[in-house]
């Protein structure tokens, strides 16, 4: 997975503006749908791209076999990487976060 270490090393201007843009979107849907179900979508939409993105730098079905266990090691760990950043940040500015959005 080639592009990814872009990401893991020094997300870029780009990166920074795709975020906001899916947050942004995530929102408005939040504002007429459960908080629940955006979610879902969300997380489902992300593994279905991630399998896609998977997929296309395989090029073949033999080499996404072979590829599947380690990206989805990858994945997963990335995940839990941003999951834990971003609850450590939301525990230190809890009330600010919560009251300026309530």
């Amino acid at each position: 997975m080639a592009d990814s270490n872009q990401v893991e090393n020094e997300p870029d201007a780009a990166f920074w503006q795709m975020t906001d843009k899916f947050i942004g979107f995530a929102n408005e849907q939040a504002a007429s749908n459960e908080l629940g179900v955006v979610n879902a979508s969300f997380l489902f939409a992300s593994a279905r791209f991630n399998t896609f993105l998977i997929a296309t730098q395989c090029g073949n079905k033999e080499t996404f076999e072979a590829e599947k266990a380690a990206a989805l090691e990858y994945f997963v760990n990335q995940y839990k990487i941003a999951l834990t950043e971003h609850m450590a940040d939301y525990q230190a500015k809890f009330d600010t976060y919560i009251t300026a959005s309530s």
